[in-house]
């Protein structure tokens, strides 16, 4: 699985670390430690081109500033193997962003997963996935429901990553942006 990321800013990615403490203390969730870098994507596939790909990025990132992403709250993907998460608020600087990746990635990609499509993607920061069952949903939201989470990320790089059953989550390359924000 290959997926284009922005890795979180250091304050935001220690507030998401004590989280995935807290819920594999208070409920023994550790299922997010195979990819243990707080991020978002924004882009996943089952392969990428990464020869391809590579050169569309650093353009990309090339002509892009900074922005700063609110999230607050926690949200919940319902279904077989359920995911807790942060949902970030969508901007327009950010659903431009995502709609050049699309369209410039796509071509040079297999097996897109559609739920990261302009028109189905909801930006997230996952906190517990795969281990989150019926019988520990409860103790999840125990857990973290009731604190007041709110981040304000700054987003100032995309990544490259891989993540297969024997590579846990590995950044195969960092494009930073250059540019500072625009405010």
């Amino acid at each position: 699985m290959h997926a284009i990321l922005s890795k979180l800013d250091p304050a935001s990615s220690e507030t998401v670390h004590k989280l995935w403490e807290q819920l594999r203390e208070s409920c023994g969730l550790r299922a997010i430690y195979e990819t243990p870098i707080p991020h978002f994507s924004w882009f996943v596939a089952e392969q990428i081109n990464f020869e391809r790909a590579s050169p569309i990025l650093s353009q990309i990132v090339g002509q892009q500033s900074s922005m700063t992403l609110h999230t607050f709250g926690v949200g919940l993907f319902s279904g077989a193997t359920p995911t807790l998460y942060l949902p970030i608020v969508k901007s327009r600087e950010m659903i431009a962003l995502h709609e050049t990746l699309w369209d410039q990635i796509t071509p040079f990609s297999k097996e897109v997963k559609l739920y990261y499509s302009p028109m189905l993607w909801v930006p997230h920061i996952t906190l517990a996935l795969k281990d989150l069952t019926r019988e520990n949903l409860a103790c999840a939201v125990e857990a973290i429901g009731f604190e007041p989470i709110e981040l304000f990320i700054t987003v100032n790089n995309l990544a490259f990553a891989e993540n297969e059953v024997e590579v846990t989550g590995k950044i195969l390359k960092d494009y930073p942006f250059p540019l500072a924000h625009a405010s």
